[in-house]
Order: C-alpha cells, then structure tokens, then sequence
C-alpha cells in the first residue's frame, strides 16, 4: 500500500479501532528513572502509568514485564498459555501512552499511519501501550503486504483484520478449486483479509460475495479489489454468517471458521475462537437456505483436538446428523516448526492435520 495515498482513505462508516483511553486522573509518568518492582506493584493495584522518554526505554520495561510473566505463569501447553496472555494483558491493560499529533510522545517512537487514518480528528490522547504495539506491527503488514503461495498479488490487511500466518490451508483450498469447473456465484462467509476471495477471483469466478462480521476486512478487501481492480466481481456484506442473506443462488459457498472453541475477547479473536452454538447455527442455516446442488466447502483444523481442548469434531458431528452428504474430504499435516523453545506448540502441530471438507444437502 502507497503511504502516500494510505493516509488519504476516507470511509463511508469509522472503522473498528483500539479505544482512547480516558483515565479518571492523570496517569503517572513512567521513564527510565523509575525502579521496575515498584512500578509492577502499582500496576498490580491498577494504576495507570504513562510511558515518558524514549521508545527504548518504554520497550525495555515492557519485555521486563512479559519476563516476570513468563516467570510466574510458565507455558508448558495451551491452558497455560492462555493464563499466561490473560496475566499479561492484566498488567499491561494499564501502561498507556500519549499521541500528540498523530504520533507517539516518545523519542524514537516508529512512525505510525493507523494513527491519521484511524484517529483523524483526535491531536491529543492516550492509548495502552500494547495496543500501540499491534497498530505498529499492522502497518507494517499492510504497507509492505503479504504474499501468499500462488496467488498472483499481496494481501494488504486493514487494521484489526485476521491473515492467515500458514499457508496448508489456503494450498489445499487453491489445489482444489483448480480441478473444479469454474462456479458462477460464490459466497465467502467470514472473509477475513479476503485471501480466499482473492484465490476465487483468480481461478475467474465471475461473482463473489464476501461476508464478516468485522468491518475492518471488509474495508481490507475492498481497498485490494481496488488497488487490484477486481472490485466490480465481489460484493461486501457486513454481517454474521448467513443473516440477512438469500443463499439460493450460490453454488459454492466457502467457510474458514475459526478453529478454537473459547470465548473471543477481541476482534481479531472472533478469527480464532468460536462459541458453542456457531458451528450449529452455521450449518441449520446452510441446510435451511443452500441450493441442492451447491458445494459447501468448510477449511478446518484439527488443533483443538490435539491440544487437548475438546474431543469433539463439529463437522464430524454435524455428518452424523445426516443432513449433509460428504463429496470429499482432504487432509494435510502440518509440516512448518514452531520456534522460541515453544516445545509444547510443536507436540501440537506434529499432531495436528489441516482439512479440506465438501458437503452438499442429502436429496
């Protein structure tokens, strides 16, 4: 993405952005002078500290922070490594900083352009420190973009948009609409950074339909189809699974969930974490309004099996029911390592298998 044109995008609805915070009293400064245990056991009381100074410094406290983290609550598996993200977001969630004129108040603080397009109208503010932290990494992404195994450009995903970080699925998926004759109408449910999208335009699908709760990777895909110039084949719908939606017409409907059964807390969790009752509601609603003939092709992992989460399989689950019929199904292990000592992720992935599901309404 141009940076010059970047900070031009105007919106027709805001964006989704981290809050501006806004302390009761004014926070604490926080600079290099100060004695890191006692800054740590105020925050543990819930008091807010402003970082001052340098953006190294700011840095050198907040790694120290995750280093107590990692020292009270060790990650030896999934569970723990929950425990220890919730402890460290606890501590963090009141380490703020200032923005002054759409950039940081701290010397060598990296430029950030979420914070003009994200925050326009605001000069002076707080915001956690962390969340600084992911707008930063997110430019980055989005400035240099994302290239993916086979698909012809980048993805330039928005602020706050979900990008796969593996690519076995999104392989499996390209593998297979390439033995496919070519679909008319195809419908991407919870879209994301509109990678599968972008694979569907490619293999000249000549209508997509691309949905998601998040408003943000609507506003991500619609920026490539732009800067691409496919944006007259796919049309943008904000909103949750099939709601509001006649799927009758589509004769492939696509489905990346996500694949972890838990609570999400975020945006970009609701990618990553799904509640009890999603898989249930997604498929009464396919069988109810899918045409007879239509491929409903579902992208899945096996993660929350092998790391001890739950025992169930929801697509498993659903094909006892007897609803829908399976056309094919296609499996891949997951061959990348993990790194940074994460020996228990490993014993996941080695456990761990990628699939590819094709249903269609039993006739």
């Amino acid at each position: 993405m141009d940076k010059d044109k970047s900070a031009e995008l105007h919106f027709d609805i805001p964006p989704l952005r981290p809050d501006v915070v806004l302390p009761a009293t004014e926070p604490e400064k926080l600079s290099a002078g100060f004695v890191y245990k006692t800054v740590l056991n105020e925050l543990k009381k819930g008091k807010k500290f402003c970082f001052e100074g340098t953006f190294g410094t700011a840095l050198s406290f907040y790694s120290w922070l995750k280093k107590q983290t990692n020292s009270k609550h060790p990650v030896h598996d999934y569970f723990s490594s929950r425990q220890n993200k919730h402890a460290l977001f606890k501590l963090a969630d009141n380490l703020l900083l200032r923005i002054s004129n759409h950039q940081a108040a701290l010397t060598g603080a990296p430029q950030n352009g979420w914070l003009k397009i994200l925050y326009p109208e605001e000069k002076d503010y707080y915001l956690r420190f962390t969340d600084f932290l992911g707008m930063n990494g997110a430019w980055q992404w989005f400035k240099n973009g994302i290239h993916f195994p086979d698909l012809d450009k980048p993805v330039h995903p928005f602020y706050g948009v979900y990008f796969p970080t593996r690519n076995e699925h999104i392989s499996l998926f390209n593998s297979w609409l390439l033995k496919q004759p070519v679909f008319q109408h195809a419908l991407d449910i919870g879209t994301g950074c509109g990678v599968l999208s972008r694979f569907m335009l490619q293999n000249n699908i000549p209508q997509i339909t691309a949905t998601d709760i998040n408003r943000n990777s609507l506003i991500s895909l619609k920026l490539d189809m732009e800067k691409y110039g496919g944006d007259r084949y796919v049309k943008l719908i904000e909103t949750s699974l099939f709601e509001g939606l006649d799927i009758s017409s589509f004769d492939l409907i696509v489905f990346n969930p996500p694949w972890i059964p838990e609570k999400a807390s975020g945006i970009l969790d609701q990618a990553m974490y799904y509640d009890l009752h999603l898989f249930e509601k997604f498929f009464s609603c396919a069988f109810d309004g899918m045409h007879k003939d239509a491929f409903l092709l579902i992208l899945f992992s096996t993660f929350a099996n092998a790391a001890g989460i739950t025992p169930e399989h929801p697509i498993e689950k659903e094909i006892g029911r007897g609803r829908f019929e399976l056309i094919e199904k296609v499996e891949r292990p997951v061959l990348q390592t993990t790194s940074g000592g994460k020996d228990w992720l490993s014993a996941i992935r080695s456990k761990e298998v990628i699939e590819l599901w094709v249903l269609r309404k039993k006739k």
